[in-house]
Protein backbone atom coordinates (compact mmCIF):
# COMPACT_ATOMS: atom_id res chain seq x y z
CA UNK A 1 0.00 0.00 0.00
CA UNK A 2 1.76 3.15 -1.22
CA UNK A 3 -0.31 5.09 1.33
CA UNK A 4 2.16 3.76 3.94
CA UNK A 5 4.97 5.79 2.35
CA UNK A 6 5.95 8.23 5.07
CA UNK A 7 8.20 9.18 7.95
CA UNK A 8 7.58 6.98 11.03
CA UNK A 9 8.87 7.07 14.59
CA UNK A 10 8.42 5.95 18.17
CA UNK A 11 7.78 8.93 20.49
CA UNK A 12 9.83 7.23 23.23
CA UNK A 13 13.02 7.35 21.13
CA UNK A 14 13.34 11.03 20.27
CA UNK A 15 15.71 11.87 17.42
CA UNK A 16 15.33 8.45 15.78
CA UNK A 17 12.95 7.23 13.12
CA UNK A 18 12.22 5.51 9.84
CA UNK A 19 11.41 6.40 6.26
CA UNK A 20 9.30 3.75 4.54
CA UNK A 21 8.72 3.55 0.80
CA UNK A 22 6.43 0.87 -0.66
CA UNK A 23 6.80 -0.07 -4.34
CA UNK A 24 3.48 -1.85 -5.07
CA UNK A 25 4.26 -2.66 -8.72
CA UNK A 26 7.30 -4.77 -7.79
CA UNK A 27 6.07 -5.94 -4.36
CA UNK A 28 9.03 -4.44 -2.47
CA UNK A 29 9.63 -2.11 0.48
CA UNK A 30 12.61 0.14 1.24
CA UNK A 31 13.21 1.26 4.83
CA UNK A 32 15.79 3.73 6.15
CA UNK A 33 16.41 3.66 9.92
CA UNK A 34 17.96 6.74 11.47
CA UNK A 35 19.33 5.78 14.87
CA UNK A 36 22.41 5.93 17.10
CA UNK A 37 25.31 3.66 17.99
CA UNK A 38 24.93 1.20 20.89
CA UNK A 39 27.32 3.27 23.04
CA UNK A 40 27.97 6.98 23.29
CA UNK A 41 31.10 8.17 21.47
CA UNK A 42 34.11 8.86 23.67
CA UNK A 43 34.80 12.34 25.02
CA UNK A 44 36.56 14.40 22.41
CA UNK A 45 35.39 12.23 19.52
CA UNK A 46 34.19 14.57 16.79
CA UNK A 47 32.60 14.36 13.39
CA UNK A 48 32.89 16.95 10.64
CA UNK A 49 29.15 16.70 9.99
CA UNK A 50 26.53 15.56 12.48
CA UNK A 51 27.09 13.55 15.62
CA UNK A 52 29.76 10.80 15.71
CA UNK A 53 27.13 8.45 17.15
CA UNK A 54 24.65 8.75 14.26
CA UNK A 55 23.83 5.51 12.45
CA UNK A 56 21.82 4.99 9.29
CA UNK A 57 20.68 1.50 8.35
CA UNK A 58 18.83 0.59 5.18
CA UNK A 59 16.69 -2.45 4.46
CA UNK A 60 14.96 -3.79 1.35
CA UNK A 61 12.74 -6.76 0.65
CA UNK A 62 9.43 -8.21 -0.41
CA UNK A 63 6.03 -7.67 1.17
CA UNK A 64 2.91 -9.78 1.39
CA UNK A 65 -0.29 -8.13 2.63
CA UNK A 66 0.65 -5.97 5.64
CA UNK A 67 4.11 -7.45 6.34
CA UNK A 68 7.57 -7.24 4.75
CA UNK A 69 10.75 -9.20 5.39
CA UNK A 70 13.72 -6.94 4.74
CA UNK A 71 17.46 -7.58 4.61
CA UNK A 72 19.48 -4.97 6.52
CA UNK A 73 22.42 -3.35 4.74
CA UNK A 74 25.08 -1.27 6.46
CA UNK A 75 26.97 1.08 4.15
CA UNK A 76 30.44 2.34 5.06
CA UNK A 77 33.38 4.14 3.51
CA UNK A 78 31.52 7.00 1.88
CA UNK A 79 32.12 10.73 2.08
CA UNK A 80 29.57 13.56 2.01
CA UNK A 81 28.28 14.31 -1.51
CA UNK A 82 31.18 12.45 -3.13
CA UNK A 83 31.18 9.50 -5.52
CA UNK A 84 33.47 7.56 -3.20
CA UNK A 85 33.23 3.78 -3.58
CA UNK A 86 31.29 2.40 -0.60
CA UNK A 87 31.05 -1.00 1.02
CA UNK A 88 27.63 -2.56 1.67
CA UNK A 89 27.50 -5.27 4.32
CA UNK A 90 24.41 -7.41 4.85
CA UNK A 91 23.68 -7.62 8.56
CA UNK A 92 20.41 -9.12 9.73
CA UNK A 93 16.73 -8.74 9.08
CA UNK A 94 13.77 -6.52 9.78
CA UNK A 95 10.16 -7.70 9.83
CA UNK A 96 8.03 -4.63 9.14
CA UNK A 97 4.31 -4.98 9.78
CA UNK A 98 1.40 -2.57 9.93
CA UNK A 99 -1.62 -2.96 12.19
CA UNK A 100 -3.43 -0.14 10.37
CA UNK A 101 -2.66 3.03 8.43
CA UNK A 102 -1.22 4.83 11.47
CA UNK A 103 0.69 2.18 13.43
CA UNK A 104 3.21 -0.52 12.77
CA UNK A 105 6.01 -2.58 14.24
CA UNK A 106 9.66 -2.97 13.32
CA UNK A 107 11.10 -6.28 14.57
CA UNK A 108 14.85 -6.46 14.09
CA UNK A 109 17.69 -8.94 14.40
CA UNK A 110 21.19 -7.51 13.93
CA UNK A 111 23.79 -10.25 14.54
CA UNK A 112 26.90 -8.02 14.39
CA UNK A 113 25.81 -6.22 17.57
CA UNK A 114 23.87 -9.14 19.05
CA UNK A 115 20.66 -7.09 19.18
CA UNK A 116 17.10 -8.25 18.63
CA UNK A 117 13.99 -6.33 19.50
CA UNK A 118 10.82 -4.63 18.47
CA UNK A 119 9.92 -0.97 17.95
CA UNK A 120 6.31 0.25 17.76
CA UNK A 121 6.01 3.02 15.19
CA UNK A 122 3.50 5.69 14.23
CA UNK A 123 3.44 8.37 11.56
CA UNK A 124 5.12 11.68 12.22
CA UNK A 125 2.26 13.39 10.35
CA UNK A 126 -1.20 12.13 9.40
CA UNK A 127 -1.22 13.45 5.82
CA UNK A 128 -1.20 10.04 4.07
CA UNK A 129 -3.74 8.21 6.26
CA UNK A 130 -6.69 8.99 3.96
CA UNK A 131 -4.76 7.72 0.92
CA UNK A 132 -3.74 4.58 2.80
CA UNK A 133 -7.33 3.86 3.86
CA UNK A 134 -8.59 4.46 0.31
CA UNK A 135 -6.01 2.04 -1.12
CA UNK A 136 -7.02 -0.61 1.44
CA UNK A 137 -10.68 -0.39 0.41
CA UNK A 138 -9.90 -0.61 -3.34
Amino acid sequence: NAGLNDAWYNPDTDGQGFFVTVFPDIGKVFLAWFTFDTQLPGDGEVAHLGDPGHRWLTAFGAFVDNQAELGISITSGGLFDTSTKVKNTEDGTIILSFENCNSGTVKYDIPSINRQGSVSIQRIANDNIALCETLISD
